[in-house]
């Protein structure tokens, strides 16, 4: 199966690309923990239950490891880390937390590996990308596509038509 592309037209008249069309990943829905754990228990010994609990633990020891100044790598998926946005001072010893420091953030970096000179993430690795087509089965519920558009692209197949392969792209 390949990851759905949905067109949708920029339709900002301040914007320079007004009027072009783009593509966006059609996001077809969320998967929950519970849905998660089912799957995982498929792929090894681990029941379903000890999956749950060890998935729900694992945000609460993520979140403690980050706030000790650590970074957390999950293998095949990547590493967590917190980033900051500051604002500067021309001097050191005008520097305070309270005034300088404007927010904290969570950095995600995938997990990469170099092959045959290029430069692939885990998570994308043999990736297809294939345009959403028409498809009565949503249910009359359009997929949410992360944003507004203009386009009215229904679901799409996972017949491997008009797949494209991208995993070796920057």
């Amino acid at each position: 199966m390949a990851v759905l592309i949905k067109k949708y037209v920029n339709n900002n008249k301040q914007s320079n690309a007004y009027g072009k069309t783009y593509g966006r990943v059609a996001q077809m829905g969320t998967v929950e923990i519970d849905e998660l754990a089912s799957e995982i228990q498929g792929e090894c010994t681990v029941t379903r239950s000890d999956t749950l609990a060890v998935i729900s633990a694992l945000g609460v020891v993520v979140k403690r490891k980050l706030q000790e100044s650590k970074r957390v790598h999950l293998p095949y998926l990547g590493t967590f880390k917190l980033g900051v946005n500051t604002k500067g001072e021309e001097k050191a010893e005008n520097f305070n937390m309270r005034d300088n420091i404007l927010g904290v953030h969570v950095i995600f970096q995938p997990e990469t590996t170099v092959e045959n000179g290029h430069r692939v993430k885990e998570l994308l690795r043999g990736l297809r990308v294939q345009e959403m087509q028409k498809y009565a089965g949503l249910g009359g519920d359009e997929a949410d596509d992360g944003g507004s558009g203009s386009g009215d692209n229904g679901g799409g197949s996972d017949s491997g038509q008009g797949e494209t392969p991208v995993e070796n792209r920057p």
